[in-house]
């Protein structure tokens, strides 16, 4: 007789599913954002985690995701630049099926020199946007970025009244923001590689493309950052 499939899975009732969210990582504020993207603090980080923040915060990728990033990962598609978010490269991995995607890239992250970076690391003979990335961690290869961030949101002294605060609040936050510009809910799945509890979504949808995600929810993330002075720091 075959064993039970579900031995040894752990099973979370409705109290315990509502406790894990409410005291699970938290949205980041408008004014924590402020703190977090002001010039003069995202100045005591590296480029790479200036970078990997930025890209968090237009995404709303996990940071394995993003830590993981390769060269060949920044494409084209029909014109538009995007990310490609996939477990196809050397050390790369996902968490779901869901999870693999093709996202375009913000314009702000474009005006910041994104793209201008890929170039300059790929003339160097580099094959991924982090090349010192570390893979095998807990975080895979965005431990680096979950650390140093987690480092620099206890630095600016930003706390949770519920839960905690970290990398992850970034998903929360786009999540959230694109909720508030009432982005509905199948863009956002898509976007950041959510599955849709929805049977007739898998059997009739198509996905959108990249043009599609991005008219429908680049212009709720708009931050009023000043790009203009985050840009000087990562040239």
């Amino acid at each position: 007789m075959a064993g039970n499939p579900a031995v040894g899975q752990i099973t979370y009732g409705t109290r315990e599913k509502r406790l894990r969210r409410k005291l699970g990582f938290q949205a980041f504020t408008v004014e924590q954002l402020d703190a977090l993207y002001d010039p003069e603090h995202l100045a005591t980080l590296s480029e790479s985690v200036r970078w990997g923040a930025l890209i968090g915060l237009y995404t709303g990728a996990r940071v394995s995701e993003v830590g993981q990033l390769a060269l060949a990962d920044f494409v084209e598609v029909d014109g538009v630049s995007c990310f490609r978010i996939t477990a196809q490269g050397v050390g790369q991995s996902l968490k779901t099926d869901a999870s693999e995607r093709t996202i375009p890239i913000h314009a702000d992250l474009i005006m910041l020199g994104i793209l201008e970076r890929v170039k300059a690391l790929k003339a160097a003979g580099e094959s991924r946007f982090f090349p010192r990335a570390k893979v095998g961690s807990v975080n895979g290869a965005g431990n680096f970025l979950s650390a140093a961030f987690g480092r620099y949101i206890d630095t600016l002294r930003i706390k949770a009244e519920v839960g905690k605060v970290g990398f992850h609040s970034l998903r929360k936050t786009v999540v959230q923001v694109m909720q508030g510009d009432d982005v509905p809910a199948e863009y956002r799945a898509q976007y950041v590689g959510h599955e849709l509890d929805d049977e007739h979504h898998a059997a009739y949808s198509r996905e959108y493309t990249p043009r599609e995600l991005a008219k429908a929810i680049h212009p709720a993330l708009t931050y009023g950052l000043d790009l203009t002075a985050i840009s000087r720091l990562l040239e």
